[in-house]
């Protein structure tokens, strides 16, 4: 008896990359054309990256809530959301030594307090962490996971969120190229945050932990911006070359012990759910009206 083919993974893994791109060049195209502002970012990255997930998840095989994460906030995720805050230390501290093996300088602003405006405090904040989820670690890694398996979808959608950071920083320098140091810097940052992200994804089931990771980031990113004459720290919010060791241990040791929380709990958690079989073509000639 011949057993019909299981149904294939959408998107498949050259199928995730052409929706990257796409997301990044519909992220660029609303912005550059208005000259860049916080409105036309939002804007850009919602048709980017909100517009074109949702139109890619009503591809995917059922069931779609679950395969997209799109469950309620697990108990069981506090404890790592917790411990991988201080990643924020860790990926500024990378920032450092990229800026340093470029030669490049300081920026003079660092240590002065800088006060965002609010809006846009709610597009990072809370905006965009709930579309890069969606987009990345709900619509593409599903199906990256079930074509390639856990940890190499995870890999591969951290590389491919990439592709958004040459759009971001040019469109913040908009009529100018954008330098070579600052864009291995967040592309550097985004592919160690994508990968703690994933794995925070398919270790809880749900795309909320990774939305909350996002957005405390983002503020604490914000709050060290703007009270650094309260709350200094060099080669963080404070000129210095690096950051003390007295405050990178702990971070680094923080983000270990929480990556170890999520790696055990992956190894217990079920796989995705198989994807079915395609629906049987009828062939049928019609039949008669009577």
């Amino acid at each position: 008896m011949n057993e019909r083919p299981a149904g294939n993974p959408f998107p498949n893994p050259s199928t995730a990359f052409t929706l990257a791109a796409t997301a990044a060049f519909l992220s660029f195209l609303l912005p550059a054309s208005f000259g860049g502002g916080v409105a036309a970012i939002a804007v850009g990255s919602a048709l980017g990256l909100g517009g074109l997930g949702y139109l890619a998840a009503r591809m995917v095989p059922e069931p779609v809530a679950l395969r997209l994460g799109m469950v309620s906030f697990p108990v069981r995720a506090l404890a790592p959301v917790a411990l991988l805050v201080p990643v924020a230390f860790v990926v500024s501290e990378l920032d450092n030594w990229i800026r340093l093996a470029f030669a490049a300088a300081q920026s003079e602003s660092l240590g002065k307090p800088e006060f965002a405006a609010p809006e846009e405090i709610v597009f990072a904040v809370f905006l965009l962490p709930v579309l890069e989820e969606f987009f990345f670690r709900g619509v593409l890694l599903q199906g990256c996971v079930s074509a390639l398996g856990r940890w190499r979808a995870i890999a591969l959608v951290a590389a491919l969120q990439i592709v958004l950071v040459p759009s971001l920083l040019l469109i913040q320098v908009f009529g100018a190229a954008a330098p070579l140091a600052p864009i291995t810097s967040q592309g550097a940052r985004t592919l160690v945050l994508g990968v703690l992200l994933g794995l925070l994804r398919l270790a809880t089931s749900s795309l909320w932990p990774g939305v909350a990771l996002s957005g405390v980031i983002a503020a604490l990113s914000f709050a060290a911006g703007a009270f650094p004459d309260r709350v200094g720290i060099p080669g963080f919010n404070a000129p210095g070359d690096t950051t003390p060791l007295a405050i990178m241990l702990p971070a680094v040791l923080s983000v270990a012990l929480g990556v170890w929380l999520l790696v055990n709990q992956l190894e217990r958690e079920p796989e995705l759910p198989p994807i079915g079989p395609p629906e049987p073509e009828d062939d049928e000639e019609p039949g008669p009206l009577f």
